[in-house]
């Protein structure tokens, strides 16, 4: 089995911070500019390994609440065309193809929301995702989330279950991530990967001799608005 992060990993970027961007500009997010400062924040405590994921997810699907699901999916599918298929590293593209070909099955395990992560990955032809799960009520998102989030350790919790509930054996699990924050799930599996990875990961990575990648976009990109799309 081969599983993949998503944010920085497959994806150039992060795909929870561009859909806050793609929010702001449709006109979903109440006072845009401190918003953004406050999701930006955060943001860079994610990278410096210190985010509290609960509170992030309480400010960014707080958009979303009241919303039903059909009217989100809409946007989010026209969110990832113009958005996150162009920054998909073809590097990755390549990964997911060549393991399909050896017969391993890729699964998506992110600490996004799968209301995003679910999309994305039907895009690069991955049928299995752990994700962040989003409460719903009647068909409407509520803001919330529910079970345990797929974050740090949370994500060996989630993907413990996700094995069981299949009777699945645990063998010969490989692992390609960019963070530090998944020093966990690094650490759990039989071949872990640093892609791109941070300088906390890289280092880690460089003590235990785990493999490094890195991978590049080189086209340029030139993105509709969300008034535009």
């Amino acid at each position: 089995m081969r599983r993949v992060d998503l944010d920085d990993t497959l994806l150039d970027g992060d795909c929870s911070a561009l859909w806050n961007d793609w929010m702001v500009e449709c006109g979903w997010v109440d006072s845009p500019g401190d918003y953004l400062a406050r999701t930006q924040a955060m943001n860079a405590a994610y990278h410096a390994g210190r985010l509290k994921l609960e509170q992030y997810l309480a400010v960014t699907l707080s958009p979303l609440a009241g919303r039903h699901e059909a009217e989100v999916a809409a946007e989010v599918e026209t969110f990832v065309t113009e958005r996150i298929a162009p920054r998909f590293f073809p590097q990755g593209r390549a990964l997911i193809a060549r393991h399909r070909e050896q017969g391993d099955l890729p699964l998506l395990i992110s600490a996004s929301s799968r209301h995003l992560v679910g999309p994305v990955a039907r895009r690069l032809g991955i049928e299995q995702v752990i994700a962040v799960e989003p409460e719903l009520a009647a068909g409407h998102f509520t803001g919330a989330t529910t079970g345990v989030l797929s974050y740090r350790g949370g994500k060996v919790t989630r993907l413990e279950s996700w094995l069981a509930e299949r009777n699945a054996t645990a063998s010969h699990l490989c692992f390609y991530s960019d963070s530090q924050n998944d020093l966990p799930l690094l650490n759990r599996v039989d071949r872990p990967v640093a892609v791109n990875p941070d300088p906390v990961l890289a280092e880690v990575a460089r003590v235990e001799g785990w493999e490094q990648l890195g991978w590049r976009r080189s086209e340029s990109l030139r993105f509709q608005t969300c008034a535009e799309a």
